[in-house]
């Protein structure tokens, strides 16, 4: 497989919508939220024979409750669809440091400086999408240090807690000052204690 999920090995678990139009033309608003699970029902019984069939580790289908919540979101920030949809199917690499360079077949999107709105997370995401039917393919790269991090982050923070206990959890941890899981969620409690206290 290489350093990186080859084009050949994306191309076979893209899923083309059923919805019948481009991705970016389809109205989220308009698109009932079952016909669009029944659409990605389809795409994750299908995936999983490829990813035995390739050996593919790692791999997470998102889950009809996230989703859901995703959707939701997605909906109240006025978002598009593929925006809402763009890691149905995803994967994440670990490496011990980020790569220098990635095939050009991915579009990339740098999260090493963190979110627009900082909770903390840091990773670089790689996407495929075989042509404007399919679902996008997102694979993260969780390296070097920011590994940890996002495990822990992904486990006691992200979705639960407000960003910006996530983003001083990283200062902290980026200062050496939080080393492991068990002070990273002794000083969460502490966080949260003064993030109710406002």
């Amino acid at each position: 497989m290489g350093l990186f999920i080859s084009k050949e090995t994306l191309d076979l678990l893209s899923y083309r919508s059923t919805l019948g139009r481009s991705l970016k033309q389809i109205s989220l608003s308009a698109t009932p939220i079952d016909m669009i699970l029944d659409d990605i029902a389809k795409y994750r019984a299908g995936y999983i024979d490829t990813l035995v069939q390739e050996n593919l580790i790692g791999s997470r289908f998102k889950s009809e409750d996230s989703i859901i919540r995703k959707y939701k979101k997605t909906i109240a920030n006025h978002g598009g669809f593929k925006q809402c949809f763009n890691d149905v199917l995803g994967f994440r690499l670990r490496f011990d440091e980020y790569p220098e360079s990635y095939p050009d077949y991915f579009r990339v999107v740098d999260l090493r400086n963190g979110k627009q709105v900082d909770d903390g997370y840091r990773a670089i995401h790689l996407y495929y999408q075989r042509d404007n039917l399919a679902y996008p393919i997102e694979v993260q790269l969780w390296c070097g240090k920011d590994y940890y991090f996002n495990l822990w982050s992904h486990q006691y923070v992200y979705k639960y807690k407000s960003p910006e206990i996530g983003r001083q959890l990283y200062l902290e941890y980026a200062a050496d000052e939080v080393k492991t899981e068990r002070e990273f969620q002794k000083r969460l409690q502490e966080l949260e204690v003064t993030d109710n206290g406002r």
